[in-house]
């Protein structure tokens, strides 16, 4: 509800306690600690209008006083690059929303088993999309592990009641499905060289990026005849060498665009939630309609790992920078297959290593 006051809105919290929040462009938004006409407004008022930082509006040791530091810290700044920053403090604002007053000290581990557990249902938001389910429980609960062991560390409290809490959801959730040979060519047929559809595919294949890296890959990416790109995630800096299947596909395209080989029908770049819809659409044309653009960028750590590749050259590809995170991408990989490669060295070594013994 807007006021007399320029800048100023009142309106009721979740708790039903009005409130009034101060918004000026180039400001951060920011809660007042008195209401319009109350004893104190006018100092607070005038000393934000004149772009001073007042002290927030939250008790010490609180939710949003950890959230605060937390974002500040090497802990958070370290955590990737600005999309992966992004996404993890999308997810712990979440949280902060509803308990941002709470005292850090005050949850034990039922508390947070009871959050998750809320979590991991799926319900509909006030905007008809559907929110929660087991997957949003667990990357909520990564980002609370990291939050409270922030806690820890500013001795905020004695141990982290994340890591004592449950798991909730899926014990094992399998992601996105992984695409099959059979699947890869059967889109290959439905799209052929020379279309958008089909560079986008070997693309993914062959560099491994994310939807919105892959989106935004274009010449500037090739250097000194390799492919060099900087992962939006964790700001890893890569370089790959050019596979052909995608210099054909790049070489087949009648018309790219001047900074991106990809474009839309306006002939400007894929905005990271359009070239997903977009591609979802290719993919039911082809009759994939379990197929994902992110299914695909699997594709390409499941044939590594079927070569015989190691985690440390799968992340040396594929920019991830740990173990479980290679995992994630490895674990579609069929027994037999990886049971082939492993056994057959074992075999070609030391299999009839003496004649006289046959």
């Amino acid at each position: 509800m807007k006021t007399r006051y320029k800048n100023v809105t009142v309106s009721p919290d979740r708790h039903k306690k009005l409130r009034a929040r101060f918004r000026k462009t180039g400001q951060k938004p920011v809660y007042m600690k008195h209401l319009p006409d109350q004893p104190g407004f006018d100092a607070e008022y005038q000393a934000l209008l004149g772009g001073q930082d007042l002290e927030p509006r939250w008790p010490p040791r609180s939710v949003h006083d950890l959230c605060a530091r937390y974002y500040k810290s090497a802990d958070f700044e370290d955590s990737g690059g600005a999309d992966n920053k992004r996404r993890r403090r999308g997810l712990i604002e979440s949280f902060r929303e509803e308990f941002g007053n709470d005292l850090v000290e005050d949850f034990k581990f039922q508390h947070i088993e009871a959050i998750l557990l809320a979590r991991s249902k799926k319900r509909e938001n006030g905007k008809g999309r559907e929110v929660g389910g087991a997957v949003a429980a667990v990357n909520l609960r990564k980002q609370l592990v990291r939050l409270f062991n922030y806690a820890e560390k500013l001795e905020w409290i004695a141990s982290n009641p994340v890591k004592k809490a449950k798991r909730v959801g899926k014990a094992k959730i399998n992601g996105y499905h992984t695409w099959t040979e059979e699947e890869i060519v059967a889109f290959k047929k439905r799209h052929p060289l020379g279309t958008k559809a089909r560079l986008f595919l070997e693309i993914v294949l062959w560099t491994w990026q994310r939807r919105g890296d892959a989106r935004l890959f274009g010449p500037r990416h090739i250097v000194r005849g390799k492919i060099n790109y900087r992962a939006s995630k964790n700001d890893a800096d890569l370089w790959l060498p050019i596979a052909p299947d995608l210099k054909r596909a790049i070489d087949a395209m009648p018309s790219v665009g001047l900074t991106t080989f990809l474009v839309n029908e306006f002939g400007k770049p894929f905005t990271a939630a359009g070239v997903g819809n977009w591609f979802r659409d290719r993919c039911n044309e082809a009759g994939l309609t379990h197929c994902t653009a992110h299914g695909l960028r699997k594709v390409g750590a499941v044939r590594a790992a079927m070569a015989g590749g190691t985690n440390q050259e799968l992340k040396a590809v594929g920019g991830w920078k740990g173990d479980q995170e290679v995992a994630t991408y490895t674990e579609a990989v069929a027994q037999e297959g990886l049971a082939d490669v492993t056994l057959l060295r074992v075999i070609n070594r030391f299999s009839d290593i003496d004649p006289d013994l046959a």
